[in-house]
C-alpha cells in the first residue's frame, strides 16, 4: 500500500477518534508521533467492532453476518500475501481501518489473538442476547454469568485484550506487564458494570454473577425494579472491593512501561478508578441518574496527562 495512502487511512482514524474518543483523544495527543496515530487506529478498529454489535437498526443475524465479515477481512489483511489491490472489493469502514491495523501489527508487534478476542466478545453478547430472546422477551433480565470465573473470561475479551494492545504501543518489559495489564482491562469493566447494571437490567442484561446475587440475596427482579436496599448496597460494596484488588495490580503496571505511555495509562486510572469512587460515594445508588465525572475533572484529568506526556517526549 502506498505511504499516501496509508496516511490517508491513517487520517480517517484520527478524524473517528477526535468525534468519539472524547477526553482520551486528548490524552492520545501527547505521545509521539507514531505511538499517536496507533493509538487512533486501535481506537477506531474498537469503535467500529462495537458500532457493528451495537447497531440497533439490524437484528442480531445481520449484526453476526457484519461481524463475520469484519473477521474476515482482518484475516485477509493480515495475511502476508494481502494486497491493497483487494481493497477495491471492500465497503467502508474495512477500506479505511483496516490498512492502519496491518500497520500498526507489524510495527509495534501486536499479537493478533488480541484483536480477534475483541470481536470474540461482541459476537457473544449478540449470541448470548438473541439466545435468551428466543425464549421471550430481550426485557426479562438474566443473569449471563454463573461465577465470577465466567465473568473475567469475558472482562479479557471486552478490555484486557484492549489493554494489551495498548501496551504494545505505548512500550513496556517484563513479563508481568502482560498480567497486570489484564488484570487493569478487567478492573475497568467491572467499573462500567457496577455503573450500568441499572440501565442494563432494563435492557434484559444482567453482567453480575449469579452466584454473587444468590449469595446476598438479590434477585434479577431487584435489579429490574431498581431496589437500592441494604441487600444491594452489601452486593456492590462487595464487587466494588474486588474490582479495588485489580486496580492495585493494574497501579503496578505504571512502573511496567515506557515513560512516553505512563501519563495517558495514569489518566486512565483516575479515569476509571475515579467512577468507582464516585458510585461508592453515591451508596451505590446508580438506579437514580447515570454516574459520571464532571467535566472540568475529566478535562483536567486529560490535560495533565498531555501535558506530563509532552514532558517526556522532549
Amino acid at each position: 500500500m502506498s505511504r499516501s495512502s496509508l496516511d490517508d487511512c491513517y487520517d480517517d482514524c484520527e478524524r473517528l477518534t477526535k468525534r468519539t474518543a472524547g477526553n482520551f483523544f486528548f490524552s492520545f495527543r501527547g505521545l509521539p508521533g507514531e505511538q499517536y496515530r496507533a493509538m487512533c487506529a486501535l481506537y477506531a478498529f474498537m469503535r467500529v467492532t462495537d458500532d457493528i454489535g451495537d447497531d440497533a437498526a439490524r437484528d442480531s443475524s445481520q449484526r453476526l453476518n457484519d461481524l463475520h465479515i469484519w473477521r474476515q477481512r482482518l484475516i485477509e489483511v493480515l495475511s502476508s500475501e494481502w494486497s491493497d489491490s483487494r481493497l477495491t472489493d471492500w465497503i467502508e469502514p474495512a477500506c479505511r481501518v483496516l490498512p492502519t491495523v496491518r500497520d500498526i501489527v507489524r510495527r509495534f508487534a501486536i499479537p493478533t489473538d488480541y484483536l480477534f478476542a475483541v470481536i470474540d466478545g461482541v459476537e457473544s453478547d449478540i449470541t448470548w442476547t438473541d439466545r435468551v430472546s428466543s425464549g421471550g422477551t430481550t426485557t426479562t433480565p438474566r443473569c449471563r454469568f454463573g461465577t465470577f470465573e465466567e465473568l473475567s473470561s469475558y472482562c479479557y475479551q471486552v478490555a484486557g485484550a484492549v489493554g494489551l494492545c495498548c501496551i504494545h504501543i505505548w512500550g513496556f518489559h517484563g513479563d508481568a506487564a502482560i498480567f497486570r495489564a489484564i488484570d487493569c482491562g478487567t478492573a475497568f469493566q467491572l467499573t462500567n458494570i457496577l455503573r450500568d447494571v441499572g440501565e442494563d437490567a432494563q435492557a434484559g442484561r444482567v453482567y453480575l454473577p449469579e452466584g454473587d446475587l444468590r449469595r446476598y440475596g438479590v434477585t434479577v427482579d431487584d435489579l429490574l425494579a431498581q431496589r437500592c436496599d441494604d441487600r444491594f448496597r452489601s452486593l456492590m460494596a462487595f464487587e466494588a472491593d474486588r474490582a479495588k484488588s485489580y486496580y492495585t495490580s493494574a497501579e503496578a503496571l505504571l512502573s511496567d512501561l515506557e515513560p512516553h505511555g505512563q501519563p495517558i495509562f495514569k489518566a486512565m486510572l483516575q479515569l476509571y478508578g475515579g467512577l468507582l469512587r464516585e458510585i461508592e460515594r453515591r451508596g451505590f445508588d446508580v438506579f437514580r441518574e447515570h454516574v459520571s465525572l464532571p467535566k472540568w475533572r475529566k478535562l483536567w484529568i486529560a490535560a495533565d496527562a498531555l501535558i506530563h506526556q509532552k514532558l517526556f517526549v522532549r
